[in-house]
């Protein structure tokens, strides 16, 4: 179906030659009137025979096969004739079209980057090999589609087109009619005529299913092709294709040429009136598959005719009274070099069709456009499963968007083009992109070029991210995540916070609240947690030995900050005695500190006894252990930096790059852990 049935037609010879006296003059005879399938045993007799015509006929029952839709036997079929010598550069052009429709995609770009090859001024090669090469962007949908062959309706031969109906559906098909019917050359199946199919709601959660078929009118049948057919919202009129033949002048080969055409009638008194010729209807162009809009006002069709875009284009009419305004074509955005097609309006303002010039899974995709003004947008492929790399094609929608149908001839139907019910529900978005901003948490300026680090804790990866010059960052991770995301900038504490995604949402997008870095200041204080000390003892305990190495990570994180360690005693003892024990604990702790590799000249020791007490507890003052230990303690207090000698030292978070993914244990234990969010200035 689809472009075969456009291109009508040079059907049927007054009347056969006697008998022709080769085989190849009679396939060729077949084949010259679109009889292609009738061609194909004499052409493979012909192919066969491995004689001076071999590779002709090898690439000639290659086209019959591929313009009747059996793209397996088009392909091993142009394979031979490629084999064999063939000089037709539109044998691998052909070749890689048939090798799409069944999917095989890298082996049509290569068939499509030699065809450019040999026709570099044919643009076609080139587009055609990345379409197949960009495959993947087209097999994830805006909707969840389910499909479910309409098996009630479809037979070994085509039934395709199908359109909403009162509570039925009308469509298009091939088989018998009645007995005695003659067969269409093209394909052997027999003409086209309109059947109709009560729908019934089976299954609550499945699309209604069609029942028994019956001809829709036998009024309106005529003996070649009717159909597709398109309907007014109250079913009251309609207009459909078809080939109207009739005496003419004839040609040099003795063929009658005719062409699609669109009529349209009114259902009044119970029948249909006779049809009435569209005005656009001539015998040089065809004029087809017409698609009325919901208020009835504009009609789209497609046409071949003179000043379009490519081989076919889809028209629109606005009414007029009781006739239609001057055609217009939809225009480059919707149109192009090859054939759109099969047009329905949804809504007034949106336009699905079917196209092989746009860019998608196979020969014909299904593509949808929104009209905004005069214009249309840039069509939508609709992606996988409704579209495959088979022909895809004839797709409408019912009144609330909830089911459709559509025609296909992928693998697995019952026949060559099938009808397919389909359901459509909202997708829950697979991925999720989460936005944030690093600030300076004291005056809010945005801090560009910051580094975050995003833990998935279900799956132990960090993405290492930098901001950008508004502090912006983003990343896209799975619907459902549990994130942790820390945000560093040297010579800032930094921020953290944890992201639960709720499944099941349908948000596709979160925005985090803002990642705070406070910056670092000269005299700034941070308290050292769990520093203990045997008692009159300055060793350097295990327990007190991991809070040191808080510190050790500060000074690695900063490499431009130096700092003084202090320790301090309570009251209890003399003066001179609590000096001189907190001055031998600091100088202890600084030790371990420049042991892990800081440079001594960034750290100093200070004792300072029992002189900085932070309560009441002095001398002779009565309070609680509680009390005293408050006064027990070791602080970090920031001195300044030493970039005023090293202008050139390199940043420790510059090893890290943008979009870099990393495990959780390339970091140390405890930095996802170690994030000062409410009292940044306290510890470390």
């Amino acid at each position: 179906m689809k472009i075969r049935y456009f291109f009508f037609f040079v059907i049927l010879m007054l009347g056969l030659q006697p008998e022709l006296q080769a085989q190849k003059c009679k396939a060729d005879r077949l084949f010259n009137r679109f009889e292609y399938a009738r061609s194909i045993p004499y052409y493979t007799r012909v192919a066969e025979n491995n004689g001076r015509h071999s590779v002709y006929a090898m690439q000639q029952v290659a086209d019959a096969y591929r313009l009747t839709s059996n793209f397996q036997e088009a392909a091993k079929w142009y394979a031979k004739a490629i084999e064999n010598g063939t000089t037709n550069s539109m044998v691998w052009f052909n070749y890689g079209q048939s090798l799409r429709s069944l999917g095989q995609y890298s082996e049509a770009a290569e068939q499509f980057r030699k065809y450019a090859q040999l026709n570099p001024s044919d643009s076609r090669g080139e587009l055609y090999a990345r379409f197949s090469t960009e495959v993947q962007q087209w097999t994830q949908p805006e909707y969840n589609y389910t499909l479910y062959n309409a098996e009630a309706i479809n037979t070994p031969y085509s039934e395709f087109s199908p359109v909403y109906l009162n509570d039925g559906v009308v469509f298009t098909s091939d088989r018998m009619t009645k007995s005695g019917e003659k067969r269409f050359g093209w394909t052997g199946a027999y003409y086209l005529d309109l059947w109709y199919a009560r729908l019934s709601k089976v299954n609550p959660d499945l699309p209604a299913v069609p029942e028994a078929p019956s001809v829709y009118s036998t009024q309106l049948s005529q003996p070649y092709h009717d159909g597709p057919a398109t309907f007014s919202k109250d079913g009251k009129s309609m207009h459909y294709t078809l080939v109207e033949r009739k005496a003419g002048d004839l040609d040099s080969s003795r063929y009658y040429t005719n062409k699609l055409k669109i009529f349209s009638s009114t259902f009044t008194n119970d029948k249909w009136s006779e049809p009435n010729a569209f005005f656009l209807n001539n015998d040089a162009w065809s004029v087809g598959h017409p698609a009325l809009s919901d208020d009835g006002n504009t009609l789209y069709f497609v046409s071949d005719m003179p000043g379009g875009n490519g081989g076919t284009d889809i028209y629109s009419v606005t009414r007029n009274g009781d006739g239609w305004e001057d055609p217009l074509n939809l225009g480059l955005a919707v149109n192009t070099f090859g054939n759109e097609m099969f047009p329905f309006s949804y809504q007034d303002s949106i336009l699905y069709f079917s196209s092989d010039g746009h860019a998608g899974l196979g020969s014909l995709d299904i593509f949808k456009t929104t009209k905004k003004g005069s214009s249309w947008s840039k069509p939508e492929n609709l992606k996988a499963p409704v579209n495959s790399p088979a022909d895809d094609f004839g797709y409408v929608m019912n009144a609330d968007g909830t089911e459709a149908m559509l025609s296909s001839n992928r693998p697995g139907g019952k026949g060559e083009d099938d009808i397919y019910m389909v359901s459509i529900t909202e997708r829950l978005p697979e991925f999720v992109l989460i936005e944030g901003v690093v600030k300076d948490k004291k005056i809010g300026i945005p801090l560009s070029s910051s580094h975050v680090f995003a833990l998935d804790l279900s799956t132990n990866e960090v993405m290492v991210l930098k901001t950008d010059n508004t502090g912006h960052y983003q990343l896209k991770v799975p619907a459902g995540s549990k994130m942790v995301i820390k945000g560093m900038k040297s010579g800032y504490a930094p921020d953290c916070q944890s992201v639960t995604l709720e499944a099941g949402s349908k948000e596709d997008q979160c925005t985090v609240a803002d990642l705070l870095l406070l910056a670092y200041t000269v005299d700034q204080i941070f308290r050292l947690e769990n520093i203990y000390y045997d008692f009159n003892k300055w060793d350097i305990r295990p327990d007190a030995a991991s809070e040191l190495e808080k510190v050790v990570t500060f000074l690695n994180e900063n490499p431009d900050i130096t700092v003084e360690l202090g320790s301090h005693t309570d009251a209890r003892g003399s003066d001179k005695y609590n000096e001189k024990l907190s001055d031998r604990r600091a100088v202890s702790a600084v030790e371990y500190i420049v042991s892990k590799g800081i440079n001594a000249k960034r750290i100093t020791a200070k004792g300072y006894g029992e002189k900085k007490l932070v309560n009441h507890c002095g001398n002779g003052v009565e309070c609680t252990d509680e009390e005293h230990q408050q006064n027990r303690r070791t602080e970090i207090k920031i001195t300044g930096t030493v970039q005023e000698v090293d202008a050139t030292l390199q940043q420790p978070l510059d090893i890290y790059h943008d979009n870099q993914i990393l495990e959780v244990k390339d970091f140390k234990v405890d930095f996802f852990n170690v994030c000062h969010q409410k009292d940044a200035g306290n510890t470390l």
